[in-house]
């Protein structure tokens, strides 16, 4: 009896050893095999996802001993095949869940990651904020060497020293640049030899802070001809030393804005501070928008530069224009603060000033195309700066003559300035549509916050008529001072360019409003909804770049001024020359209209 018991009692030890080995021979734990660093890998499911194996974009092959079917699944999406293998992969990071069904079923759960896709998109960030921030102080520095160089041949005592100090001005938007790429490069850890995985969201903020400092620093070509005038005026002691390097400093604040993004995004992020932000894709986007319009809006500053030259070298020949000259001059700085603004909604409402994550889900993606959209319409319009600093850089000489009202001549100086009013308005109304001032995201489909890039590329490109609106507003602020009676006539040639900024406006408010971002219902299915924001970005690009013949349209209207002052009845045949380039911008609004209607916008 002992020995049946035993017996008994070994067989059933065999037995289950024996299906504990032919489980596992069948699979209990699936072999999964990869490649890694050129040569294929096998390891279990387990061990893999342990050590963080599995990421985005990389094919895996999901070996079991038998004939099975599969069942991968991410919470969005069923993947099913049959066989002893199954191979992936992997388009979004996020928990999976994989079953096997056979003779018995099994279910594992394993974490796919983003992989170094995210740290990889961050080393672009730093080579725009570099580059692009090295474009404009060598041409500034190029600039205001130039000038140095005039003024050491024009007289062997020239002070050098001072010729130094004013070429450093425009080097300092580089050293931005540089030091926001070298922080980018130490937060994904590219100085220490190993390459850290972050999220793609935290590479998008790098782009957008790169965008950011990059763009701005563009600024040093307005320092740069500041800074040249003011070498000039100070080597004949005709202007202070001190009221020279003030007028030559003003050009930097907007660097300093672009900065001041930059850091508030590499911060948020992570990357600067040592604990990155596992944000939503849509939270990165935002945050490209962010540098979007600080970014673009800080060329700005070349506008600045020519007003402040102007200020500089009219006080050099009448001190007494200092103080108005500083006013001139600050007017075109003005578009930058407002994208300022912008930026800084936009990222406290995307959670990356407090670090808080609340911008997830369907909605994370819109509302990232959507500060998208709202970037652009206030940074292209804020290149309106370059008209503003045009139109104060005739104004300022015009005051010399004392002829008109300072008040007269002030209305020409801030004409321009209409257009980064429309630019702000339809950000505004963006950012409103999307919930980000009240704080709580609106879920809009995808494709709705395409057309918000539409309504944003429509109103911002077109801003661009201010630099012919400057022109033309110098001309009159000109002839203003010559001859007050000028001043009426000269306002309605001032007023011609601007009327394609109105066509552009028309444009966006039609296509936030048919979609849905100014109220009402959403018309469109999330499907539809991604042709019709395609569409919204072919109209707002129709408008926006037809509407550029503003600059053309300003330059004859200039010439126009300058016509009608000499000879007061060439009036309506200048007239009519200054607006034969509203034609084009006719024809843009046509088509814009015309793809609005098709694409069943209204």
């Amino acid at each position: 009896m002992k020995k049946f018991i035993l017996i008994l009692f070994v067989a059933l030890f065999l037995g289950l050893v024996l299906a504990l080995s032919a489980g596992y021979a069948q699979g209990i734990e699936p072999t999964v095999e990869y490649e890694s660093g050129g040569k294929i890998v096998k390891k279990s499911l387990s061990e893999a996802n342990s050590s963080g194996e599995f990421v985005v974009g990389k094919e895996y092959r999901f070996i079991w001993n038998s004939n099975v079917t599969w069942v991968l699944s991410n919470g969005d999406k069923n993947i099913t095949a049959t066989g002893k293998e199954f191979k992936v992969t992997f388009e979004k990071s996020g928990v999976y869940t994989l079953r096997i069904i056979g003779k018995e079923n099994y279910t594992y759960r394993f974490t796919v990651g983003e992989g170094r896709l995210g740290a990889y998109l961050a080393l672009i960030g730093a080579g725009l904020a570099v580059g692009l921030s090295a474009i404009g102080s060598g041409v500034g520095v190029g600039i205001t060497g130039a000038s140095g160089a005039a003024a050491i041949g024009e007289s062997s005592k020239s002070k050098f020293g001072r010729i130094l100090v004013f070429q450093a001005f425009p080097q300092t938007q580089a050293i931005y640049g540089l030091l926001i790429a070298i922080v980018i490069m130490m937060g994904i850890g590219a100085f220490s030899g190993s390459i850290k995985e972050v999220p793609i969201s935290v590479g998008l903020a790098a782009i957008g802070a790169g965008i950011s400092v990059g763009l701005a620093g563009l600024s040093a070509i307005g320092q740069g001809i500041v800074a040249g005038t003011g070498i000039g005026t100070t080597q004949h002691e005709r202007i202070s030393y001190g009221k020279a390097v003030v007028f030559s400093i003003l050009p930097e604040t907007q660097a300093i804005y672009g900065l001041l993004v930059a850091i508030l995004i590499l911060y948020g992020s992570g990357l600067f501070g040592g604990h990155i932000n596992n944000y939503s894709m849509g939270v990165g986007l935002a945050a490209v928008g962010a540098g979007l319009a600080m970014g673009v809006s800080g060329l700005t500053a070349i506008g600045q530069g020519i007003a402040a030259s102007s200020s500089c070298a009219a006080t050099a020949e009448n001190p007494k224009v200092f103080t108005k000259g500083m006013i001139f001059s600050v007017i075109a700085e003005t578009p930058s603060i407002t994208a300022l603004i912008i930026a800084i909604v936009v990222l406290s409402a995307s959670g990356l000033l407090s670090g808080s994550n609340f911008m997830s889900g369907p909605a994370a993606e819109f509302v990232g195309l959507a500060a998208m959209g709202a970037g652009l319409a206030v940074g292209f319009a804020g290149l309106s700066g370059i008209g503003l600093g045009i139109a104060a850089g005739s104004s300022v000489y015009a005051t010399m003559r004392e002829r008109a009202s300072f008040g007269k001549i002030m209305v020409f100086a801030i004409m321009p300035e209409t257009q980064v009013i429309y630019g702000l308005l339809v950000a505004i109304f963006i950012v409103n549509g999307a919930g980000l001032f009240g704080g709580t995201p609106k879920l809009f489909p995808m494709g709705i916050g395409l057309a918000t890039i539409g309504a944003g590329l429509a109103i911002g490109v077109s801003g661009l008529t201010a630099i012919g609106q400057g022109i033309a507003a110098g001309s009159g602020a000109a002839a203003s001072s010559e001859k007050p009676s000028a001043f009426s006539k000269s306002i309605i040639f001032s007023v011609l360019p601007e009327t394609q900024s109105i066509y552009a406006l028309i444009v966006s408010i039609i296509i936030l409003y048919s979609v849905g971002m100014l109220g009402g219902s959403q018309p469109f299915s999330s499907s539809t909804s991604i042709l019709v924001g395609i569409g919204a970005i072919g109209a707002g690009l129709s408008i926006g770049f037809a509407g550029l013949s503003g600059i053309g349209q300003g330059i004859t209207a200039a010439m126009g001024i300058g016509a009608f002052t000499r000879r007061p009845e060439s009036f309506g045949k200048s007239m009519m020359l200054s607006v034969m380039s509203e034609t084009f911008a006719i024809f843009g609004l046509l088509i814009a209209i015309l793809i609005l209607r098709a694409i069943g916008v209204f």
